[in-house]
């Protein structure tokens, strides 16, 4: 079983089709880019996914053409409906049963999923109170959090 960060898309994209680990080019997707990729260059085994408006969930390397779809003003159920409409809740829960997840998502990402949160062991990084193994950040720390957890869970060297 290995580790699986779970991020949200964001407002600001490239204007061309991309891998979404490139595609989504907001300060809060880039930090967590770069802190997966910290993690790998040390050993660690994590994979990265986003919860797309448009796509639903998506790998990092899965090339997606730009979009002006989101979640944010969604209320909870809204939210909710558009994760089971779409399938995201089921391939939430598929990925958390095959890895630890780390959610790091915005709060109408986080009610998208958060039934399957609350029904499984899943890391959430957020400056809300939520369910499963809740680590309270603030919103513009969340990757140093990250990049501590994703040490303690993935054992990597500290210096390689």
């Amino acid at each position: 079983m290995g580790l699986a960060v779970v991020a949200n898309c964001t407002k600001l994209k490239l204007g061309a089709p991309a891998p979404a680990r490139e595609l989504y080019v907001g300060p809060t997707a880039r930090r967590i880019v770069e802190v997966v990729d910290w993690a790998r260059s040390r050993g660690i085994r994590v994979g990265l996914h986003f919860i797309s408006a448009m796509y639903g969930l998506v790998g990092e390397w899965d090339v997606l053409e730009p979009y002006d779809a989101t979640l944010s003003g969604m209320g909870p159920e809204e939210a909710r409906r558009w994760s089971r409409d779409r399938g995201v809740l089921d391939a939430f829960r598929r990925l958390a049963e095959d890895a630890t997840v780390i959610l790091v998502v915005s709060r109408p990402y986080y009610a998208a999923v958060e039934e399957a949160v609350c029904g499984g062991d899943v890391y959430v990084l957020a400056p809300y109170r939520a369910c499963g193994r809740w680590i309270r950040t603030g919103n513009f720390d969340r990757h140093i959090a990250l990049r501590r957890l994703l040490m303690e869970l993935g054992g990597g060297s500290r210096y390689g």
